[in-house]
């Protein structure tokens, strides 16, 4: 009889590693917990976005492609100018201008009513 339940180690579902990975700041366990999701939500990708810039910055750049890319395909009636204006301050997290960039970001996101991702970045910029 095949097993009903995935297998979860000691240390807990890759999601609650993930999130521990994510709160910890520790860039390869996130990354190893994210391997395992099947789906992780648009927030969390943002966040270990958010951590890449910070502890990895030459991760960064392909992980911002890939939430811009999600973003696109997941929130409904993106069109270009939004897609490229969502792009450009994801860009500029990773420069001296990094929390006007957050700042529109946020204001981006929240006009699409992504509420958790704003805390986020509102938060990111607290502490950049």
């Amino acid at each position: 009889m095949p097993c009903e339940h995935p297998f979860v180690t000691a240390q807990g579902s890759p999601f609650a590693r993930f999130r521990r990975a994510l709160d910890r700041g520790n860039v390869t366990e996130a990354l190893s917990a994210a391997s395992e999701i099947e789906h992780v939500g648009l927030a969390e990708a943002l966040e270990l976005c958010l951590l890449l810039v910070d502890k990895a910055p030459d991760r960064f750049g392909r992980a911002a492609l890939r939430w811009h890319g999600r973003y696109c395909r997941e929130v409904r009636g993106v069109d270009m100018d939004e897609g490229v204006a969502v792009l450009a301050a994801l860009g500029a997290l990773r420069g001296p201008r990094s929390k006007q960039a957050a700042s529109a970001l946020a204001e981006l996101l929240s006009r699409r009513g992504l509420e958790r991702t704003c805390e986020l970045l509102v938060a990111w910029a607290r502490e950049a």
